[in-house]
């Protein structure tokens, strides 16, 4: 509810309050829908968190990034309709969209009954991080080569070893020895492609977008915890807790930046912006909701 509540009030802001036509307002609503796991982990972590709230607040910002590619790859599908007018029904965009989505969690999954079958042969560490890193890479590729998502496969990938292998806590300590060069080249990818003069022009349209995804992350994640009759405080404050956002956001504007440049190159340098203002307010107000629901220690 809170990544649908997201994606459906930036759409709707997007299209009636900033004037953007449906199909932009649709990807910005989709990339609304992410939320940053790692400022949230950090944040938990330094408060050294526990209880009802914070392993809600886990659950559904693991969640939500999956949902979120989901959504950006119908809206992109509607979008490249819009953009090329290929002359097809928005029902086979639809239905396309969805079979992309089902081929690349089908792709993710069976590369990870792979490792989880050839891990219990591998005798070093650094067989499994060379063998885990290869499947990720060969992932992307196959993604890339059938025009599927690489983010989902990798996702489906990760959420099958973490499910279906007794060794899938070695495997993710050896990826992320990888992950601090890889995260400094993304973001550094990410702010090299900013045109600082593309930002006066989407100025109001970035506004719009910081403000109302928070209102739509609030209000999806409140009315989700009453119909799931969640816990108090999850009703009162796991919003607040859902503002950060970084990587998947950046890679999807990435994304459409490089396969519709005609709205890519708008939508990016908002997209952008508004991850500098999230990292900023978000972690205090994480730490705020934890500290309100009695779950940070420190």
């Amino acid at each position: 509810m809170e990544a649908f509540g997201a994606s459906i009030v930036v759409t709707l802001a997007m299209y009636f309050l900033a004037d953007q036509p449906l199909h932009i307002a649709m990807l910005f609503g989709a990339i609304a829908a992410a939320t940053a796991p790692a400022a949230t982990i950090m944040v938990i972590r330094e408060t050294k968190a526990k209880g009802t709230f914070t392993d809600t607040l886990l659950a559904v910002v693991a969640i939500d990034d999956p949902v979120c590619v989901i959504l950006f790859a119908i809206a992109s599908g509607f979008a490249s309709l819009t953009l090329h007018n290929a002359g097809v029904s928005p029902f086979m965009v639809f239905l396309d969209s969805i079979l992309g989505v089902i081929y690349a969690l089908l792709v993710g999954i069976g590369l990870g009954l792979l490792l989880t079958r050839v891990i219990p042969k591998i005798k070093t560490p650094a067989e499994l991080q060379t063998l885990s890193l290869g499947l990720i890479i060969l992932g992307s590729g196959l993604a890339i080569q059938w025009n599927l998502s690489p983010l989902l496969v990798n996702m489906a990938l990760g959420s099958a070893i973490a499910n279906l292998s007794h060794r899938a806590d070695s495997v993710i300590d050896k990826i992320t020895a990888l992950d601090t060069p890889l995260y400094v080249l993304f973001f550094t990818l990410s702010g090299a492609s900013l045109n600082l003069s593309s930002l006066k022009e989407i100025g109001l349209v970035g506004i719009i977008y910081v403000v109302f995804r928070v209102i739509g992350k609030m209000l999806g994640s409140t009315l989700g915890a009453y119909i799931s009759d969640a816990d108090e405080n999850v009703k009162k404050y796991l919003g607040l807790g859902l503002v950060p956002q970084a990587g998947v956001a950046l890679g999807l504007a990435l994304i459409a930046k490089q396969t519709m440049p005609e709205i890519g190159e708008f939508i990016h340098p908002a997209i952008v912006s508004a991850t500098v203002i999230y990292e900023l307010i978000g972690p205090p107000l994480a730490k705020f909701a934890l500290i309100k629901a009695g779950d940070a220690k420190a």
